[in-house]
């Protein structure tokens, strides 16, 4: 991903997600600089969708314990590890919090899954023209040619989950995460419905 690209995909994480900038204070678009380089640390493979050059759509998978891209992957685990610890990130505390809050796999699924969806995002003014099937359903190709049986996929009550019931997907696990985000319309949210569903590959 060329840095103008990762820069569309960075304004698009930051006016759509909180990913963890209220509860931790950071300083503008630090918090979704974060969460892109840890999407790049984790994913075996991203597709992304452009109109006129823009960046519109994003979306990966990981795959457990694979050596592919070892390299690129510690180099942005070492950008994602600066900046949650740089003067940006006011309580450090809390943004590690957020991710651990949203990591709510139980331990009975834990080596369950052979990776997961890590990313799948579509620009506010593109939605309902296909782009999240049409990215969703290549990185399924994806990776059942890389030999996969089965993805992950975590979702919560502010997407269309259902989205992922219409691919095929099952929901095999529900639970409540704290959230401590802003909604769309600026209101604090405490508690959201999580789940977990499983695409499996024949």
């Amino acid at each position: 991903m060329k840095y103008k690209e990762k820069k569309q995909v960075v304004d698009m994480l930051y006016n759509q997600w909180d990913l963890g900038k209220t509860r931790s204070h950071a300083k503008g678009k630090t918090a979704a600089w974060i969460y892109l380089y840890e999407i790049l640390e984790e994913s075996e493979e991203i597709v992304l969708e452009k109109v006129n050059g823009e960046v519109v759509g994003v979306c990966g998978y990981a795959k457990w314990n694979s050596k592919k891209h070892f390299i690129k992957k510690k180099f942005y685990h070492l950008l994602k590890t600066l900046l949650i610890h740089s003067p940006l990130i006011k309580d450090k505390k809390a943004i590690i919090q957020y991710n651990l809050d949203y990591d709510y796999v139980p331990d009975n699924l834990r080596d369950y899954f052979d990776g997961e969806i890590s990313i799948i995002i579509v620009n506010e003014k593109y939605r309902g023209k296909g782009i999240g099937k049409k990215m969703i359903l290549e990185i399924f190709d994806k990776a059942q040619k890389n030999n996969m049986k089965n993805l992950q996929i975590l979702a919560d009550e502010s997407c269309d989950f259902t989205f992922y019931e219409h691919l095929g997907c099952v929901r095999v696990y529900e639970t409540t995460v704290y959230s401590g985000e802003l909604d769309k319309n600026g209101k604090f949210v405490s508690e959201e419905q999580a789940y977990i569903y499983e695409k499996k590959f024949v």
